[in-house]
């Protein structure tokens, strides 16, 4: 599957992992405009602890105010980015395409 990472050293990172098994991705300095080395697993989880990982992040990095209006909140990410502990909202790439098309429909 597919995934987006939110605020992977402050950006969104698609990432391809199957929910429960652990990955590895590094984003080069080309591509990301910096050196990106994440590790862990993008698990399911419940509305409710999807919410303290999205409160968490919002609260360190305002800018992703956006990813509030996720719909489907069912994974987060944990791991490491660059050596360091973190647990970072996901969502799958489906459910993303989802809400883009739902908020162009409703623009229309």
């Amino acid at each position: 599957m597919k995934f987006l990472i939110y605020n992977v050293a402050g950006l969104t990172i698609p990432v391809e992992a199957k929910p429960g098994i652990f990955f590895e991705f590094q984003c080069l300095e080309e591509e990301c405009g910096r050196r990106i080395k994440i590790e862990g697993t993008i698990v399911e989880v419940s509305e409710k602890e999807f919410n303290k990982v999205l409160k968490k992040t919002l609260e360190k990095n305002p800018s992703f105010s956006r990813i509030s209006e996720i719909t489907v909140r069912s994974y987060v990410f944990r791991g490491k980015v660059n050596g360091e502990e973190v647990e970072l909202p996901a969502e799958s790439l489906d459910d993303f395409v989802k809400r883009f098309m739902e908020e162009v429909l409703v623009l229309r």
